[in-house]
């Protein structure tokens, strides 16, 4: 070993004695202390996660503060927990983001859940004996000293022992360690002059996180049915008003939603329930794009108003986007159940049926069209002068910032407008679905959001039949799927109408073209790459099922394009 190593080495064990004397000093200082300040850092797999606990400690008083906040608890109002050591009681209070404060309470028993004593060790100078427990398969190591006479843990979840806790370790590689130890007296300071309405603790904890969740709710128990009811002219409409139209099938209203939508994570929260509808309809929530000469809302108006495709003798009104035409953005599409609620007076044995269905979505990706004032409609295809009562809620959760991509909508064959002499979307029998479409500069990553479910609810209909999905791109093919749900057997609970066949299956249980009764469609990220700006084309193909009789098959599609 050379000189300038021997140097280092001494130097470090200079380094360490000096540290060790210092906790020394300071554990003699502390045994006189009226109060305690324990500063706990996190580690993970060896590394500081960044993350600190503090703790005061008087009489017989614990007060736990987080110091630095973690990636969850970043985005919440602060939590303060006091253990009463006398009373034996854990005490929570939070005041929330509008000033309300809640508290919840539940007493403890010294020691209850820490099993075992493993071993020994020193934390800081003080003794500590080590205890073991399991919670939910995790293996958890408490370390806890006597030498003086305070008592806390940053973790009272893990078990409260009669002594300081000092060190916690996490199945052997996540770590909370006491790092300081320094005499205090302004316990005072954090316990609240108020504890406010007293809730349970898992409650305190929900609104706790639910908090900074901004909710808006769009709809809330509307009535989707066959009225006739048509919508004014557009110019004539008015924000915050829910205006019923396309036969009635279609509600739509303009709402007012956060001005950015930058570092939000978004779902939207659907539920319906029958309220005379027997049968399994398609639903679909979008939103009504209105930055070119002509939009969705036209179409609703007089659809022969909008542009249109030519396929045999028939000509297909408002389906894809046009240099002055953009077609709504699907933000989810569900299809009802057999009746829920309204026909849960049906009996089968061992069955409990639901109240109602919910749709739940992460429709993040679309965050570009979720800004500032936007029309969004809901929309369920059925022939009841009662039909359906939907709820729609928006909800942003913060999840810190990320790229958001952006949208272009290409294509929505959805025949939102059925009930008001839309005819169905069965061209690709003998055509494709073309969209052509123009970026003005080269954009990266580009992926289509796509949406597809087949329809013909006879043995040879394309509900029931697989069928090849196949995805061109400026005459390239990018893929070939069959979109099929295999699944549908596990939402019997949600189809109290659902016929019931002598092979003992019911129809809700059927396996089908990429849906399953009262159920979410999931989309389909197709990846495209990167794209060069100017003129594109997008095809669809589907071999689509002839019709039979008066029976027929279509497809409800709709494409958006991600990019950044």
């Amino acid at each position: 070993m050379n000189h300038k190593l021997i140097r280092i080495f001494l130097l470090c064990i200079a380094l360490m004695l000096a540290g060790f004397a210092q906790a020394q000093v300071s554990v003699k200082k502390l045994k006189k202390a009226e109060g305690l300040k324990v500063v706990y850092q996190n580690f993970a797999k060896g590394k500081p996660k960044g993350v600190r606990q503090l703790v005061w400690v008087k009489d017989t008083t614990a007060a736990l503060v987080t110091d630095e906040p973690t990636a969850e608890s970043k985005y919440v109002a602060q939590i303060k927990t006091f253990l009463d050591y006398s009373a034996k009681e854990v005490r929570s209070c939070v005041v929330l983001p509008d000033g309300e404060v809640l508290s919840s309470k539940h007493a403890f028993r010294l020691g209850a859940g820490l099993t075992e004593e493993v071993g020994k060790g020193k934390v800081l100078g003080l003794n500590c004996r080590i205890y073991r427990t399991v919670i939910n398969s995790n293996t958890i190591d408490v370390w806890v000293s006597r030498d003086l006479a305070f008592r806390a843990t940053p973790q009272y979840y893990y078990g409260i022992p009669d002594g300081l806790v000092l060190k916690i370790v996490r199945n052997g590689d996540e770590v909370q360690e006491a790092v300081e130890l320094t005499a205090a007296n302004n316990i005072a300071n954090e316990i609240p002059t108020t504890w406010g309405r007293e809730v349970q603790d898992y409650e305190l904890r929900y609104a706790l996180r639910q908090s900074v969740v901004k909710k808006i709710p769009v709809f809330i128990d509307e009535r989707v049915c066959f009225d006739g009811s048509r919508l004014p002219r557009p110019d004539s409409l008015e924000a915050d008003k829910v205006y019923r139209c396309g036969g009635g099938s279609i509600i739509l209203k303009k709402v007012r939603l956060p001005k950015s939508a930058q570092g939000s994570r978004i779902f939207a929260e659907v539920v319906q329930y029958s309220d005379g509808d027997a049968y399994d309809r398609t639903g679909s929530i979008f939103v009504v794009p209105t930055t070119k000469a002509q939009s969705f809302l036209e179409a609703i108006y007089n659809l022969k108003d909008v542009p249109s495709f030519r396929s045999g003798d028939q000509d297909f009104h408002g389906l894809v986007s046009t240099p002055n035409y953009e077609t709504p953005v699907e933000l989810l599409r569900f299809i009802t159940g057999f009746g829920v609620r309204k026909y849960n007076h049906v009996k089968l044995p061992g069955m409990t049926w639901n109240d109602s269905v919910l749709y739940k979505q992460d429709i993040t990706s679309l965050a570009s069209q979720l800004e500032g004032e936007v029309w969004v409609g809901a929309y369920i295809g059925n022939w009841d002068k009662n039909g359906h009562k939907v709820s729609l809620t928006l909800k942003y959760h913060p999840d810190g910032r990320f790229p958001q991509p952006k949208t272009l909508p290409l294509f929505n064959t959805v025949n939102y407008l059925e009930q008001a002499g839309q005819i169905y979307p069965t061209f690709l029998g003998n055509d494709s679905l073309r969209v052509r479409f123009r970026l003005e500069e080269k954009v990266s990553k580009a992926c289509l959001y796509y949406l597809t479910t087949g329809h013909g609810g006879w043995g040879g209909g394309d509900e029931f039949n697989q069928k090849m999905n196949t995805i061109l791109l400026d005459g390239r093919k990018v893929i070939d799927f069959i979109p099929w749900r295999d699944d549908c057997g596990s939402y019997r609970h949600l189809n109290p109408c659902s016929g019931d066949f002598g092979n003992g299956l019911s129809s809700s249980d059927y396996s089908r073209s990429n849906w399953c009764p009262a159920t979410v469609t999931n989309p389909e990220y197709i990846y495209l790459g990167d794209l060069e700006a100017g003129d594109h084309e997008i095809v669809v193909k589907i071999p689509q099922g002839a019709p039979e009789g008066t029976s027929l098959s279509y497809w409800c599609l709709s494409g958006t394009l991600l990019y950044y």
